[in-house]
């Protein structure tokens, strides 16, 4: 097998990484010498293919007198990359690899989104066998008030949660034991709501 055949097989994100390590192991085992100045020019010469996979993980990168310094890059619901990719994986674990046809979740986004977060932070935070319950809300003035209320106005029509006077919304008993029945599905989604401040 040729190195340009082995080089296609594992992709063109993986090879400059390949190659590194190759010319990494040369080094070490005094086979080739090479000093600051050509690992510098090798990095540079990978540059325009690691910049793209740099900046799909980093938010940003700083070069101090320590070391580095990096922030990991994520998305606008607080979730990193390796959160979503996570999610994504065990999303396609669930798919039932012998074709038998897999219950469709019975309710919308916004009701779904309700649900894995309040599933999400009632296991977190009491257990899902606990008798307290979690519960949150969100402001009239919140631009995802709307889609809070219509997943509220579905879940409570099902006694699947509880509303306060202060317009929490908290699992009711037959809730959690929905929740728990269909986990995988909301346990991928994760929680939707990541935000909360006091209410008022």
């Amino acid at each position: 097998m040729d190195i340009a055949s082995t080089l296609q097989r594992v992709g063109r994100k993986q090879w400059p990484f390949i190659i590194l390590g190759i010319i990494a192991l040369l080094h070490i085992l005094k086979f080739i010498q090479i000093d600051g100045y050509a690992i510098a020019l090798l990095i540079l010469a990978f540059l325009p293919i690691l910049l793209p996979l740099i900046a799909r993980y980093l938010d940003s990168l700083k070069l101090t007198k320590d070391g580095f310094e990096a922030n990991i890059k994520a998305d606008n619901e607080g979730k990193s990359i390796d959160e979503i990719e996570k999610r994504g994986i065990a999303i396609n674990s669930r798919q039932d690899f012998a074709n038998e046809k897999q219950p469709e979740f019975p309710f919308e986004l916004p009701a779904r989104r309700v649900l894995s977060t309040l599933w999400h932070y009632q296991k977190e935070l009491f257990g899902k066998d606990s008798l307290r319950r979690w519960g949150f809300g969100v402001g009239i003035g919140n631009r995802d008030y709307g889609d809070f209320l219509r997943g509220v106005v579905k879940l409570y029509a099902k006694d699947l949660i509880y509303i306060d006077d202060s317009g929490l919304a908290y699992l009711t008993n037959q809730g959690k034991d929905f929740c728990s029945a269909h986990s995988d599905i909301l346990d991928a989604d994760g929680p939707f709501y990541t935000k909360f401040s006091p209410v008022d």
